[in-house]
């Protein structure tokens, strides 16, 4: 029987490759949120300089942290952890843009967005 050793060097650069992914991918949701690394660290409830241990793959979270990060920027864990996106992570994105706009600008955004469906509709029956 033969089994596979990895060292501990190699484990520790294996743990700070997947920090730093999932530090890649929470601050890329925290921007598409449009919140600064301090807007969501209060959020949070932790320091402005964990949040930015984190995005940098410096340091890891707790399971708590992780699940107060997803509900937070409404995302899904697969995606935080894995990279998997799904619908629902997609329409909270567009979602999130919305929401940052003042309220002045919803009408347009609306009028915009329909306008744009419109033209992907044409687009689709062309292509058929």
């Amino acid at each position: 029987m033969h089994i596979l050793s990895i060292s501990d060097r190699e484990v520790n650069k294996i743990k700070k490759d997947i920090n730093i992914q999932i530090g890649q991918r929470v601050k890329k949701v925290r921007h598409s949120r449009n919140l600064t690394r301090e807007q969501l660290s209060e959020k949070l409830g932790i320091s402005t300089l964990f949040m930015g241990y984190i995005e940098c793959g410096q340091k890891g979270m707790s399971l708590s942290t992780l699940q107060n990060v997803c509900t937070t920027l409404r995302v899904s864990a697969d995606y935080i952890l894995l990279g998997i996106e799904s619908e629902n992570d997609k329409r909270s994105s567009a979602e999130a843009l919305l929401n940052s706009l003042d309220d002045d600008y919803i009408p347009l955004a609306e009028e915009s967005l329909k306008n744009l469906i419109s033209l992907i509709e044409m687009a689709e029956q062309k292509n058929t």
